[in-house]
């Protein structure tokens, strides 16, 4: 593939998806016609944007696991016709379902070829997670079961808030206005406490392998996992579903079974260091009493 075209395939569909994402942004603007009070506004309007911020996580976590956007980015499009059959003309879902059927298999597309794509030099390769010497190693369907865990869950969640409302109706007994704020607080402290801990275990190369000790594995060994749980719980708690408390739940299982996998690697390598290591701090809710770092 040449290398103009090779560009242009790389950046198309990242290109297409970000302005998808501003275009579904736009219907999230009808919130200042509605007469509400300008808390109630800022809420509702960030309420009316969870399918960008959606969109825009989707974007991060894949810029170079390219199927994670292509299944969903696919998956959605067609929930979206599924959940909306009946109730929308055809126009709405080609310009909804059909972007995101494009976007989808041009993502597909890049992971097919992402070899020509992002030709990569020996040394860039050694940086790669699954080669580095400093990186213990993972579960091998670790990522395929987050990415398919999230997708189920947001399908289930978008769904039964917005269409079906089957499992909705604790929703009644707690108002919005209480539940969006806790929950978009939530979201927020599970985005910085992703991108904190991916930039400290991916983004530092660390020349000696050793037990991480600082920032926030100083309160959780699997602060990413709980990142995770805790997206979900804001979620819940933007929107209460039972249907999707079930997915979370077996979610949380999941994730559990992951900690536990990694954990068996990390004593099989660092021995009574990760051992000492789980002693003093836990898996994943914080006790937030005093760890000193290692000298």
């Amino acid at each position: 593939m040449e290398k103009k075209s090779a560009k242009i395939l790389f950046w198309l569909p990242r290109l297409l998806i970000m302005i998808f994402a501003v275009f579904l942004s736009l219907f999230a603007l009808d919130v200042f016609s509605e007469g509400l009070s300008v808390f109630k506004m800022i809420l509702a309007f960030l309420i009316h944007l969870i399918p960008t911020w959606i969109i825009i996580f989707t974007i991060i976590i894949s810029w170079k696991r390219e199927w994670i956007a292509g299944m969903v980015f696919i998956i959605l499009g067609a929930a979206y016709i599924i959940t909306a059959w009946g109730k929308v003309n055809f126009m709405a879902f080609l310009f909804i379902s059909g972007p995101l059927f494009i976007i989808g298999i041009l993502y597909w597309l890049n992971w097919i070829k992402r070899d020509e794509l992002r030709p990569e030099s020996t040394e860039k390769i050694k940086k790669n997670h699954h080669d580095r010497e400093d990186m213990t190693g993972e579960h091998k369907f670790g990522d395929a079961g987050q990415a398919g865990f999230a997708i189920l869950f947001f399908i289930v969640w978008i769904s039964d808030t917005f269409y079906f409302r089957y499992t909705t109706f604790l929703n009644d007994l707690v108002p919005n206005i209480i539940r969006a704020p806790i929950g978009i607080i939530l979201l927020i402290i599970s985005g910085y406490l992703a991108k904190t801990t991916l930039s400290q275990v991916f983004g530092e190369v660390r020349e000696i392998p050793c037990v991480i000790r600082t920032g926030f594995y100083k309160y959780s060994r699997h602060p990413m996992y709980f990142s995770e749980v805790l997206l979900y719980l804001g979620m819940l708690i933007i929107s209460i579903s039972l249907a999707a408390t079930v997915i979370w739940i077996l979610a949380i299982i999941f994730l559990y079974y992951l900690c536990r996998h990694e954990e068996k690697l990390l004593l099989d390598r660092f021995g009574s260091d990760y051992r000492k290591y789980m002693q003093e701090v836990p898996m994943w809710l914080p006790r937030f009493r005093k760890i000193n770092d290692p000298d």
